[in-house]
């Protein structure tokens, strides 16, 4: 038996990627932070970036969690259960795709603005991103009908 064909791997794999995601983005926004502080001049208040960042941050954060249900809802009519974990792994890493967009967006227009706004709303959305992580219980929710056996998403060797 091929151990990357179970349950509990194939939720070991997700929590690697949001680890990742989540690493890269704090990374990104430590940098930053330390690179502004570092300067000693100071950027014109440019209100464009800050509503850019605030609307940019918004729409991203809307949108992951509406995309997230839209692409889990095919699971609702799939029998098999790797179907339904492929299904989950490629609506959590859009979901996680688009809250990162944003919070290096937000982390970049900071770089170029200088605005602690800018630097906040980054922060907020990557964490966002952290207790957004893949959960057994998450999928339990958006991938079974209420007729099915949700316990199959617990048993750690279960084959797919």
């Amino acid at each position: 038996m091929d151990n990357q064909n179970t349950v509990g791997q194939q939720f070991k794999i997700l929590n690697i990627i949001h680890a990742a995601l989540c690493a890269g983005v704090i990374v990104i926004l430590v940098l930053f932070r330390y690179l502004v502080k570092k300067e000693t001049t100071t950027a014109e208040n440019n209100v464009i970036f800050e509503i850019a960042g605030v609307v940019s941050a918004f729409l991203c954060v809307m949108s992951s969690r509406f995309l997230f249900f839209i692409r889990t809802k095919a699971a609702l009519s799939v029998a098999s259960l790797g179907e339904k974990i492929n299904i989950f792994r490629g609506a959590f890493i859009v979901q996680m795709a688009l809250l990162e967009g944003a919070a290096i967006i937000n982390a970049l227009f900071y770089l170029i603005g200088r605005n602690d706004l800018n630097f906040f709303v980054a922060l907020g959305v990557m964490l966002l991103m952290l207790f957004r992580r893949p959960t057994r219980v998450m999928a339990a929710m958006v991938l079974f009908n209420p007729t099915e056996d949700l316990q199959q998403i617990y048993d750690d060797s279960l084959p797919l």
